[in-house]
Order: C-alpha cells, then structure tokens, then sequence
C-alpha cells in the first residue's frame, strides 16, 4: 500500500492533517507524543483492537502518511524518532508551510 486515502477511518483528516496511525494493543509511546504531533499538524489515530486499519496496514504497524494520504513510514514498532522524522520531512517539503512560505531572509 503506498497511500491511505481510501481508509475510511482516516476520510476526517484528508488534506487537513498528517497521520500517525497505530496498529497496536499498546500505544503509550505515541500517546506522549500528542504535543509534538499537534505542532507538526499531525493526528494520532489508535486502533487497539484489530479492525480496518489493521486489515489495511498490518498488525502490529505504525504508519506515518500525509495530509495527502501519502505513506512516508511503516514500521512493526513506535519508532519515536522515525515518526517524528517522517512529519518532519512532510513539513519542509509542504510549499504552504515550509521553507518556500518562511521568504527570504537575507530581505
């Protein structure tokens, strides 16, 4: 699967924010990680029983897509640093938010 954006679960985030979608009885790890999600537009979407999104994605999974439904990181496990890098790199490359919107700054 290289996109998300035919999940239903997911239909309430397209094009508005990023997602951190977790496929796991135990999510802790991703739950601390709220504050940061929020400030890089992104929504923690937990699924601790297995349902669709574990139909669709595997179990045990994190996956990390765009506000686009693009898959920027799969995992078996919560990777703290790959999820964070992943939004990250959503970030810079969003010509709305990134560097192309920050201007010049030699101006």
């Amino acid at each position: 699967m290289e996109n998300v954006r035919g999940l239903a679960p997911l239909w309430h985030l397209r094009q508005r924010r990023h997602a951190v979608i977790a496929c796991l009885d135990d999510a802790a790890s991703l739950e601390e990680l709220r504050p940061e999600l929020d400030d890089l537009r992104a929504e923690l979407v937990v699924e601790r029983e297995p349902g669709p999104l574990s139909q669709a994605l595997g179990r045990p999974s994190v996956t990390v897509a765009s506000k686009y439904g693009r898959i920027g990181w799969r995992g078996a496990t919560a990777q703290r640093e790959r999820v964070l890098e992943a939004l990250e790199t959503f970030e810079l490359a969003c010509p709305e938010c990134g560097p192309q919107a920050w201007g010049d700054p030699g101006a």
